[in-house]
C-alpha cells in the first residue's frame, strides 16, 4: 500500500504549525511518520534541532539533539544521543498530527531552550 503526500497536504501543515515548526519530509519519507521539527541556531558553533512525535505508548514526545560544526567544514555533527521530553503523558488512541501542531503554539524558542536546560 503506498502512502503519499502532495506538496500542498505538507504546505498546509507547515501554515497550521506556529513558531516557525515545519514537518519532517525527510522523517515521512524513511519512516512514514508524520513528525515535525524546528532548528534553533546556537551562535557559530552548532545548533540544535527538537523534533515532535509520539513514542511507542502514543505519548507526545519533544526530542532535543545538539549538532556542532565541524572547523573549515560545511557541516555539523550530533556527538550525544540527544534528549527526551515526554510532553503529555496520556496516551492517544491514534497518532495524529493535529496535537503535535496545537503543541507548536507552545513552544517557543525560549521554551526550548528552558526544557532543553532543564533536562539532564
Amino acid at each position: 500500500m503506498a502512502i503519499s503526500m502532495t506538496k500542498q497536504q505538507i504546505m498546509e501543515i507547515n501554515h497550521k504549525c506556529s513558531n516557525n515548526w515545519k514537518f519532517n519530509i525527510v522523517f515521512w519519507v524513511y519512516h512514514s511518520q508524520k513528525t515535525l521539527f524546528k532548528k534553533l541556531k546556537i551562535d557559530d558553533t552548532g545548533f540544535f534541532e527538537f523534533s515532535l512525535s509520539y513514542n511507542s505508548e502514543n505519548q507526545i514526545i519533544l526530542h532535543i539533539d545538539k549538532f556542532n560544526y565541524i572547523k573549515d567544514v560545511e557541516t555539523a555533527i550530533c556527538e550525544e544521543k540527544g534528549k527526551n521530553i515526554i510532553l503529555d503523558k496520556t496516551p492517544n488512541k491514534r497518532r495524529n498530527i493535529k496535537k503535535l501542531i496545537d503543541i507548536t503554539e507552545q513552544l517557543t524558542d525560549e521554551q526550548l531552550l528552558k526544557l532543553n536546560a532543564e533536562t539532564k
